[in-house]
């Protein structure tokens, strides 16, 4: 899975910007481009800290979307 695109997906939906959600994650912005950068791959941590700061479970985070 493409954890960087699911992220995009998950700002899109919410109208959120990248740095927005570092902010609310408390992440810095250069953690989520770093991860885009290395094709996509966010870090286990990474992703537990944006489903705290965007109020979702990992299991949300990981939901496949029926297109």
């Amino acid at each position: 899975m493409d954890t960087y695109g699911r992220l995009t997906e998950l700002l899109d939906e919410r109208g959120l910007t990248l740095y927005q959600a570092a902010k609310l994650s408390h992440l810095s912005r250069s953690t989520l481009t770093n991860a885009r950068d290395r094709g996509g791959q966010l870090s286990v941590d990474t992703i537990e800290r944006l489903c705290d700061g965007l109020g979702i479970t990992l299991g949300e985070f990981f939901a496949a979307r029926e297109g």
